[in-house]
């Protein structure tokens, strides 16, 4: 697997894009590779991307 982000150009200092290249076994029939997109698609961590929380921030002494 390899992973690529590139900064947004504006402020606030954010990611403003992450390429996700996934390396498949060679032996994967190509009919079952829209499958495997699907479910990478739909994990935890995109759909935490794609829609993010809400993020609260408390300060303690």
């Amino acid at each position: 697997m390899q992973v690529a982000y590139r900064m947004a150009a504006d402020r606030p200092a954010r990611v403003a894009a992450i390429d996700l290249t996934v390396t498949v076994p060679a032996a994967l029939p190509a009919h079952r590779r829209p499958a495997l997109c699907a479910v990478i698609e739909h994990c935890t961590v995109h759909n935490s991307l794609a829609d993010p929380p809400s993020v609260r921030i408390d300060l303690t002494a």
